[in-house]
């Protein structure tokens, strides 16, 4: 894939991707394009180039998504039934992010940086709609998750031969991270065995654990839901051993942890009973906060908050930030922390990369950048998005795709979990994958929910009655 270096090669590629998705016109296109944007987003989602003056990549995915999304932007022509009641709040979200876009320019930031959080933290979002809204039939969810569990079981046993393949195993421009493939290679080319750490195609061990772990929500839904065949649980049973074994060998703690809260919702689905399960969390936090405790202290005697040091201090940092930036900083912009001995404060300045330009947390960055309202506007999206596919998944009759909606939904919660200390939404295989996944699931259910109407009782004629009447 070396030709992905030239931008000329590269640009003529794209106009060849441009003229090709003019020219499926046809009912049949969703059926063409559904397993290829699925293949890249899920199997390859960092396929592509580093953009040196960024120092991001930028995948293959990303382009397909957005001509996708632009697509769907100028041919829509009219709502679809049920897209109304999601609408208005992604008008809020979208209002808080104007501001956001406004602040950075009252700023100066740079147009660059600006361009590209808009697109993460908004533009993204677009690829929901799209899903949502062109791929509504009944086979293609069926498709979409029939195809995201087998790419699971690839990315998996990829990622688990990098922990004994080492660097050998890393294919150019497919893996890599945001500061390139020499970055990947030491997280797989460790000293000590148990130090190494897998990345897959995701080019980053907490990024492929966040998607993993969606993943084994799907498939531990699959194994346990009623009505399921003996011979889809047992696949789905390698299918969940797999993906379980590869989170073990990314090293994610939080990854690890969720291996524990995705089940109890899951089994919670279930039966009740399985809420029992819970003090298994409790006593997890047991066993970790000593080693965190320990690595914050000698933090604070070093002076430096980074690392483990400071995701322990983001609730404080939370509400010194609400006190004294309740509307964020705007985009191209980023609060960075200043030391003086143990004490810190926070200045605000404007920031030529997009990487290293805010803390290791995505709802804490985007705390920063859209403040208060855009937090809670977000924040109010998924509660919506959550309570709608919730309720339709009560009406669906197929036992499998009611399985795979609650066990995805259960994923989303530990994905969610992990975006506390990670920023892994910003990164590919993050906040794409996750909207792709969401808009699929409100096609599923608009797809497989039976709608209930009221029972119409036929009326008795009035010449009957007379007749009843006079007898």
């Amino acid at each position: 894939m070396d030709f992905l270096h030239d931008p000329i090669i590269l640009a003529f590629s794209v106009l060849v991707l441009l003229v090709g998705i003019l020219m499926f016109r046809s009912q049949q296109r969703p059926d063409i394009w559904l397993p290829v944007i699925v293949i890249l987003i899920f199997a390859l989602p960092r396929a592509g180039l580093i953009l040196p003056f960024v120092d991001l990549p930028l995948p293959l995915a990303h382009i397909l998504a957005s001509v996708f999304i632009i697509e769907w932007l100028v041919q829509r022509q009219k709502p679809v039934s049920g897209g109304v009641r999601f609408n208005r709040f992604f008008l809020f979200y979208a209002i808080a992010a104007g501001v956001g876009l406004m602040l950075g320019l009252i700023g100066r930031a740079s147009y660059i940086v600006i361009f590209m959080e808009l697109c993460f933290y908004l533009f993204v979002i677009g690829i929901f709609f799209y899903a949502s809204e062109t791929f509504f039939q009944q086979r293609h969810f069926l498709l979409f998750f029939r195809m995201v569990l087998v790419i699971s079981v690839l990315v998996s046993l990829y990622g688990i031969s990098q922990r004994y393949l080492g660097s050998r195993s890393l294919v150019p421009n497919v893996t890599y991270t945001a500061g390139g493939a020499s970055v990947a290679r030491t997280y797989v080319e460790a000293k000590e065995m148990e130090n190494i750490r897998v990345l897959s195609s995701y080019g980053d061990p907490n990024v492929l654990a966040s998607q993993l772990v969606v993943f084994v929500g799907m498939a531990l839904a699959l194994v346990i839901g009623a009505g399921i065949s003996w011979g889809v649980r047992l696949l789905c049973l390698g299918v969940l051993i797999i993906n379980v074994l590869c989170i073990v060998c990314t090293g994610s703690r939080m990854g690890l942890i969720c291996l524990l809260i995705v089940p109890i919702i899951i089994l919670g689905w279930r039966t009740r009973w399985a809420f029992l399960m819970l003090p298994l969390i409790v006593l997890a936090g047991f066993v970790w906060a000593p080693q965190l405790i320990q690595s914050r202290l000698g933090g604070q005697f070093q002076g430096v908050i980074e690392g483990t040091e400071g995701r322990l201090m983001f609730p404080e940092m939370a509400w010194e930030l609400f006190k004294g930036l309740p509307f964020g900083c705007g985009f191209g912009r980023k609060v960075a922390l200043q030391m003086s001995g143990l004490d810190w404060s926070f200045i605000i300045k404007n920031t030529q990369t997009i990487w290293a330009s805010g803390f290791n947390s995505f709802w804490l960055n985007m705390f920063c950048r859209l403040g208060v309202p855009g937090l809670l506007s977000f924040l109010l999206v998924l509660i919506v998005l959550f309570r709608y596919i919730w309720c339709q998944a009560r009406m669906v009759n197929d036992v499998y795709v009611k399985a795979v909606l609650v066990g995805t939904l259960a994923g989303f919660v530990g994905q969610g979990a992990i975006w506390m200390i990670n920023n892994t939404y910003m990164l590919p295989g993050g906040g794409l994958n996750f909207w792709f996944t969401m808009g699929m699931m409100v096609a599923g259910c608009r797809a497989f929910a039976v709608q209930t109407y009221p029972t119409m009782l036929p009326v008795q004629p009035q010449w009957l009655a007379r007749q009843v009447a006079t007898a």
